[in-house]
């Protein structure tokens, strides 16, 4: 039992550290435009190193980087659609550029737009409407987030989605930490 106890701060403060990447990367993946890849691959390498010092295999190592990454993508969209429900304003935007991306299986449209208050909104959308239609979006006044349509319902299992997966990578966390050695 005293070897669990010794044992225990360390635990604590593996789950902490990679509670604050998460944060982080949630923070640096708001809105459509943010720099996924690299936060996302951050968040893997740090999910992944978390269990250095415990006795941790590969699998171990990746289910607690998944699991990690999972949080960083739900827990972005869940605050973006969070956002988008408190606070948002419905407004009418204007498409001011269509494209034609190839993405592997053909060409697809990819518009631009820009609400008729003038704010370009980031990232495009895919889409096929023609340079100058309009249709209803839903943008923060005060962020980056963004969506079509009118304001979207509370995000519950999202949140919920979330939750279990932060619940999950504690439990792995505890688990990895406070197991015994084998040598």
């Amino acid at each position: 039992m005293t070897d669990r106890t010794r044992r225990l701060p360390g635990a604590v403060l593996r789950n902490c550290l990679l509670l604050a990447v998460e944060s982080g990367a949630i923070w640096m993946l708001r809105g459509p435009e943010g720099l996924w890849v690299p936060v996302l691959l951050a968040v893997f390498v740090a999910g992944a190193a978390v269990p250095h010092g415990t006795d941790a295999e590969f699998v171990a190592r990746t289910a607690v980087a998944l699991t990690a990454v999972g949080i960083a993508v739900l827990g972005g969209n869940t605050w973006d659609r969070h956002v988008l429900h408190d606070r948002g304003r419905e407004q009418v935007a204007v498409v001011v550029q269509r494209t034609m991306v190839e993405d592997g299986g053909g060409l697809s449209p990819s518009l631009r737009l820009r609400t008729e208050a003038g704010r370009d909104l980031p990232g495009p959308v895919t889409m096929d409407l023609a340079v100058g239609a309009r249709l209803t979006v839903t943008v923060d006044p005060d962020g980056p987030a963004w969506a079509p349509g009118g304001r979207p319902d509370r995000p519950l299992w999202q949140a919920a989605g979330t939750g279990a997966l932060l619940l999950l990578q504690s439990v792995l966390l505890l688990r990895i930490s406070l197991r015994r050695s084998r040598t």
